[in-house]
């Protein structure tokens, strides 16, 4: 066979093999068995081998690289990603609906639904770079911690359901493109996988196997794992930019250039049918191919998902309504304490192993004193345990019939088990605390706080490596581990030359902090993640002349955190550790915008259409970072429609109710 010659077999080799990929993987169909598609693509390969000029990116040979030879480095995402709030009841549902009706300002608001499966499976975005009217892929990402993940483009390359390349018609369309979805193993491949593997490395479910899987570094390891795929999601702009206005249109539009997507979504209109949608998924779960915990339910309009916004953690047009907790019996060995690192005292039931939800459990929360009372659960009780929303096993009843002889009732004790300290019971708190600043128990968890993703994510400082630090003495507050040299590393077991050189980057990196996560690294009572956004853009680095005065003023922040904040920093030991960062180098970074004049405070805004210089985003940012509010429709209760170019019926609704209507350059001149 001459070039030519090869070169026309090998443009039919590739269409009838994406023809047969498109079938079974997107349409779930076989048109051939997979030995045929085996044959097909060997022959392909092999006339490559000889024509190695005539190889493209786009063939289905292509789709495994190179080993990588060490981490998986770290992208940063197009879109901040964001986790799904989780509903277990139906009234979570409603309330769900009232609080998105109250947000809008529309009480009697009716809602569009999409409802779709929740894929037990890894979270990953797909970016496609837009050359010449095609879209080409470029990278896969995983979620990591929602601003920046982990390139695993040459792991996710070898999935054959992903196109590598598909043609796009239209105007204006964005220059990268950035696709969610969900890589997954169905139940048989991973049976297949682990009959290969030997005992101690088998995968104890398909969402195990499929993260593990995606993140090795040999590519030719997770071609052979059969991993797949289901998207469901175009980041906002580039939804906008191919005109695509609500979620079922991005799913179709998804369908029709080839991404696979989930079949099983459908569309409603009230939560009785989304229920109804609900229980028959929950009754087939068994009977899918793959794990689904759940149904994800999205209102399905995207002017309304834009409007409704997002949490710091979450979007609020959306919710993950889980099915009911996996159950099993399990024989509590033995109670144990353990302390947080807010000094909290929490009871934990020791058990024999058992298989929940995919996982081996040996541990389950008994949260406090009064739960225990309440269950009445006794060492060496049969229990019920559960996994609490799929994730945190916990005591759900004793058997009491199964209740043996001698039984131990569980006693509190008056003292701390690790420093000795007496435990106390605040007045209005289910929770025992130790109230040792210096409880060793404590200030473990503390530091492994410190350095958890969500803090100050000090990659190579987990768990084992704190002990060791502890132990050695190298560390005794959270500041220390900013004042570490190779000298100090050298004494810990296992740390060579490289592990060493990588911690000391990681910690040197993250002395530059965002100062939300700063707070949050701090371990202050009452601040979480969420919390700890709001008072970010408000407050000034360094945190140590705070009033309460100046916090009664920040919207969302009641007097609990400001009261827990103030205590915190008035301590002396803390205003010490506040200096003892800042020697240390460590600076934490104000939000952009974060000290805005506050000249919405308490203002309603609503904005409609187009606003040419500053875009709806902008503008909405920008009133936001000000103190104001904006909402999708106009009432009574509106202060200002901002209308820009081909206005929609809000603007008659405002002339209506005698609402002021501003433009963009009003709006521009209010705030500067």
């Amino acid at each position: 066979m001459d070039k030519r010659q090869a070169a026309k077999r090998i443009e039919k080799l590739r269409a009838e093999i994406w023809r047969l990929n498109h079938a079974y993987f997107i349409e779930n169909r076989s048109d051939v068995s997979e030995d045929v598609r085996d044959a097909l693509k060997k022959e392909l390969k092999e006339l490559e081998d000889a024509f190695p000029d005539l190889v493209t990116s786009d063939s289905p040979t292509q789709r495994v690289g190179s080993p990588l030879d060490g981490r998986l480095p770290k992208v940063r995402h197009i879109t901040a990603k964001e986790s799904l709030q989780d509903a277990f009841l139906i009234e979570d549902i409603k309330d769900w609906v009232d609080q998105m009706r109250r947000s809008l300002g529309e009480e009697k608001k009716t809602f569009e639904f999409v409802c779709e499966l929740k894929i037990d499976g890894l979270n990953i975005s797909l970016v496609y770079q837009h050359i010449s009217g095609q879209y080409v892929f470029r990278r896969a990402v995983t979620r990591g911690n929602g601003i920046e993940g982990e390139d695993v483009t040459h792991t996710v390359r070898t999935i054959e359901a992903i196109p590598l390349i598909f043609d796009v018609k239209g105007k204006d369309l964005p220059m990268e493109l950035e696709i969610g979805g969900e890589v997954y193993m169905s139940r048989s491949s991973l049976e297949k996988l682990n009959n290969a593997l030997p005992d101690g490395d088998k995968f104890s479910n398909p969402r195990n196997a499929a993260a593990g899987s995606v993140r090795q570094l040999d590519p030719k390891v997770a071609a052979k794992r059969d991993l797949r795929l289901f998207c469901y999601a175009v980041d906002f702009e580039g939804a906008e930019r191919l005109g695509l206005t609500s979620q079922s249109d991005v799913l179709i539009w998804l369908k029709d250039h080839d991404l696979p997507i989930n079949a099983e979504w459908k569309i409603c209109t009230t939560i009785e049918q989304a229920q109804k949608i609900y229980d028959s998924l929950h009754k087939r779960r068994d009977d899918l191919p793959y794990d689904i915990d759940g149904v994800v339910v999205k209102v399905n309009d995207r002017d309304a998902q834009r409007n409704l916004g997002s949490t710091a953690k979450a979007p609020r047009w959306a919710r993950a309504w889980k099915f009911p907790a996996e159950e099993r019996a399990a024989r509590v060995m033995d109670i144990q304490l353990q302390v947080g690192r807010t000094g909290a005292i929490t009871p934990v039931a020791h058990l024999t192993p058992t298989h929940i939800a995919g996982t081996i459990v040996t541990r389950a929360t008994l949260h406090n004193a009064d739960e225990i009372d309440r269950l009445d659960v006794r060492i060496g009780d049969t229990v019920v345990v559960r996994k609490a929303g799929d994730i945190i096993p916990e005591v759900k009843e004793v058997m009491k019939n199964l209740r043996p002889k001698g039984a131990k009732v569980f006693r509190y004790p008056a003292h701390c088990h690790s420093c000795g300290s007496h435990l106390i019971r605040p007045e209005g708190e289910v929770v025992h605390r130790c109230h040792n600043k210096r409880c060793a128990a404590a200030s473990k968890e503390r530091l492994e706080h410190l350095v958890s993703r969500y803090a100050f994510n000090i990659e190579g400082c987990g768990k084992e490596t704190i002990e060791a630090l502890l132990d050695k003495g190298l560390i005794s507050d959270p500041a220390d581990i900013f004042f570490l040299g190779a000298e100090d590393l050298a004494e810990l077991p296992f740390f060579k030359e490289k592990k060493t050189e990588n911690l000391l980057k990681s910690i040197e990196r993250s002395k530059r902090i965002p100062l939300d996560r700063f707070l949050f690294a701090l371990g202050i009572r009452h601040i979480g993640r969420e919390t700890a956004e709001l008072l970010a853009r408000r407050i000034e680095w360094p945190i140590k002349n705070l009033t309460i005065e100046e916090l009664a003023r920040i919207d969302g922040i009641g007097p609990v955190v400001a009261e827990s904040l103030l205590s915190w920093i008035k301590e002396e030991d803390n205003r010490a550790l506040l200096h003892k960062f800042e020697n240390a180098g460590v600076i934490a970074l104000q939000p952009e915008g974060s000290h805005a004049p506050q000249v919405f405070t308490e203002k309603i805004f609503v904005l409609t259409g187009t606003l040419a210089t500053l875009g709806r985003e902008e503008a909405k940012k920008m009133i936001k970072e000000r103190g104001g509010k904006v909402v999708g429709s106009v009432s009574k209760k509106t202060d200002y429609v901002v209308a820009g170019e081909n206005p929609g019926s809000k603007l008659d609704d405002a002339k209506k109710l005698g609402v002021n209507v501003i433009s963009e350059e009003e709006l521009k001149m209010m705030i500067t």
